[in-house]
């Protein structure tokens, strides 16, 4: 069984990562033809770095997320607030609270779960059903209970909207996961390559094409270092 690939670079530090590695390979290219490395090794690197670049961080799901968890938080306060008048007037026609417990085991409407929130409007329902001819003599209308139904309604739709956002969230973590793996790997790939080739040639150059350092902070440093040599070359030669 292949063991799964694992790597600790954060987003932005594996598309450095993956770019710098990418033009050493392109500079190095006439070494390591004889590993069997063509420029469609190096072209499809580059085309993993774009899918990776253009592929939605976490934070754009967590967002949806959140902006879905205040559309399912308003929801539940106006069902919470129809239920409240119910048992405003159901505790006229049934004032102990003995008995209003028979009926309603759990007032708490606040901080449960939406799920036990829904149970209790549709108990609100069945309630209303058993006291209707009472009930409507304390200003309780049918409409009132079509209200609860149509946010009971609302509740259920908003939450399953919610379930489905976490989903997709869920969903597109893995596969992000999967797209930095495959990513990795082809960098992976080609600094070993290079750490062959350059091996017992040249020890900086080798170096270069290291995926991690026990002195992290030296290689970035060494890394925007020839990112800027390279940036001088290409403005001279535009130059000319």
């Amino acid at each position: 069984m292949k063991k799964a690939v694992t790597y600790n670079y954060s987003s932005s530090e594996i598309i450095e990562r993956g770019t710098i590695v990418a033009r050493l390979a392109e500079q190095d290219l006439g070494h390591f033809q004889k590993f069997g490395v063509t420029q469609k090794d190096i072209d499809m690197l580059y085309k993993r770095l774009d899918e990776y670049k253009h592929y939605p961080e976490d934070s754009f799901f967590a967002d949806k997320v959140k902006a879905q968890t205040r559309v399912k938080n308003e929801q539940e306060e106006r069902l919470i607030n129809h239920i409240r008048n119910f048992f405003l007037q159901f505790s006229i026609i049934v004032p102990t609270k003995k008995e209003t417990k028979k009926y309603f085991p759990s007032q708490k409407l606040t901080g449960i779960k939406t799920k036990e929130l829904v149970q209790i409007g549709e108990k609100v329902i069945t309630v209303f059903k058993k006291f209707k001819d009472r009930l409507l003599k304390y200003d309780l209308t049918e409409q009132d209970i079509k209200e609860i139904k149509t946010q009971i309604a609302a509740t259920k739709k908003v939450m399953k909207a919610l379930e489905a956002v976490r989903h997709e969230r869920t969903r597109n973590t893995v596969k992000r996961k999967e797209i930095g793996t495959v990513l990795y790997e082809k960098i992976a790939n080609l600094s070993r390559y290079g750490k062959t080739y350059w091996k017992d040639r040249d020890d900086s150059r080798y170096k270069d094409y290291l995926l991690y350092e026990k002195n992290y902070q030296e290689q970035k440093l060494r890394n925007r270092e020839r990112e800027e040599m390279l940036r001088a070359k290409e403005l001279a030669r535009m130059k000319q």
